[in-house]
């Protein structure tokens, strides 16, 4: 059995093969702990839905890396819709746990986005 660390590489791996082709992807990657430690992770998973431009594909990917991992989790669903009407109903220690949930993810995606690079 792996340990919860273990499930979170592997998913994180997984992501980052898949998407660092995606224009952005990395720099994107990059900045989103920065973006839920300043903001909050519903105010950030809401700008990722909303941005347009040249890196609209790269927030949509991300968006769908993170909500896809707290499905996986069992936290709120992969549809964004439904996860911030989730985290609308959830008490501060469920919102933290997704935080910190999604922080923990991101530490393997941004590892191995970044090692993409080089692979690439």
């Amino acid at each position: 059995m792996n340990t919860l660390d273990q499930r979170r590489a592997q998913y994180a791996w997984e992501r980052a093969n898949r998407n660092t082709v995606v224009d952005g992807y990395r720099e994107m990657v990059k900045g989103a702990p920065a973006l839920i430690m300043g903001n909050g992770l519903m105010a950030t998973l809401a700008y990722y839905r909303s941005r347009t431009g040249s890196n609209e594909r790269a927030a949509s990917v991300l968006l769908e890396d993170v909500l896809g991992w707290l499905a996986k989790r069992q936290i709120v669903p992969a549809d964004f819709a439904l996860a911030m009407n989730g985290f609308f109903k959830a008490d501060a220690q469920s919102l933290m746990r997704a935080t910190d949930e999604t922080l923990a993810m991101l530490r393997w995606l941004r590892q191995f986005a970044d090692a993409m690079k080089g692979a690439q």
